[in-house]
């Protein structure tokens, strides 16, 4: 087991560069060891920038929403 580590290479799809003091934390909400974690952790953040951007809260939730579907679509 591991702690804090640079696992991922991050790049903007715009190609544009990052800044040199970016950083950024992956959380994986498809699966995983920690994707009850990482889920609780996204919905968090949603509903922590709701008030300035209620689109991507909303986006957010469906997709939380999308990936918590069983399989099959039924619920």
């Amino acid at each position: 087991m591991k702690g804090l580590y640079d696992k991922y290479i991050i790049q903007k799809a715009s190609g544009k560069p990052l800044e040199p003091s970016f950083y950024a934390l992956v959380l994986r909400i498809d699966g995983g060891r920690y994707l009850n974690a990482c889920r609780a952790g996204v919905a968090a953040f949603a509903e922590a920038v709701r008030g300035d951007n209620p689109i991507l809260a909303d986006d957010i939730q469906c997709k939380l929403k999308e990936l918590i579907k069983p399989l099959g679509g039924k619920e």
